[in-house]
């Protein structure tokens, strides 16, 4: 389980790397078709000089082509595996342009401003949320930190609180209900993409 959680964290924190640079990637797939790339030239030039999460990705696909991978599905093994709302827009900007044409620099362009701008307001919304959710979580720890304190001033208090059976399962509950508490105020104080 704690592998299975672990892994399960690295891929998300891999997905969020991803999703922060959507924008210099769709930036840079729109410069090299500005230059006059075709499409799979403008990702092996874009591959080039990205950095981060977001490059390695572009990087894979451009290998991909390189080995002879038709466009589409190098592109949707990346949307696939990325699993990134902004990923997804320049995939499917990508393969729409393919199908019915139009000026894809331009749409990369538009897009990676919306994705700045999507950025940005999670962290006003962040920044904004962060004194709530520290005030919270040490709303959350006073009981702990209250019995810990009577600990240290009676010692045995939580043996003999914990010696009956009807404060030991309120005890036990408010300990559970705390538990709940936490995980909730973590799920509420995430800004999610």
């Amino acid at each position: 389980w704690l592998v299975a959680r672990a892994l399960r964290a690295r891929r998300e924190r891999y997905r969020r790397a991803v999703e922060a640079g959507a924008a210099p990637m769709a930036l840079a797939i729109a410069d090299a078709l500005g230059a006059g790339h075709s499409l799979r030239g403008a990702i092996a030039a874009a591959a080039e000089h990205l950095p981060g999460a977001a490059g390695h990705e572009l990087r894979r696909v451009a290998r991909e082509l390189a080995m002879g991978a038709e466009t589409e599905a190098a592109l949707e093994a990346m949307r696939a595996r990325c699993r990134s709302p902004a990923i997804e827009a320049i995939v499917a900007a990508a393969l729409l342009q393919r199908r019915a044409g139009g000026d894809l620099a331009t749409l990369l362009r538009d897009c990676a401003r919306g994705f700045e701008d999507h950025q940005r307001l999670l962290g006003e919304v962040r920044a904004a949320t962060a004194q709530a959710r520290f005030t919270a979580l040490v709303v959350a720890a006073l009981p702990l930190a209250g019995a810990g304190l009577a600990e240290l001033a009676s010692p045995g208090w939580i043996a003999g609180l914990l010696g009956s059976f009807v404060t030991a399962w309120l005890a036990g509950v408010a300990f559970v209900l705390q538990l709940v508490a936490l995980v909730a105020i973590r799920r509420l104080g995430r800004a999610e993409p």
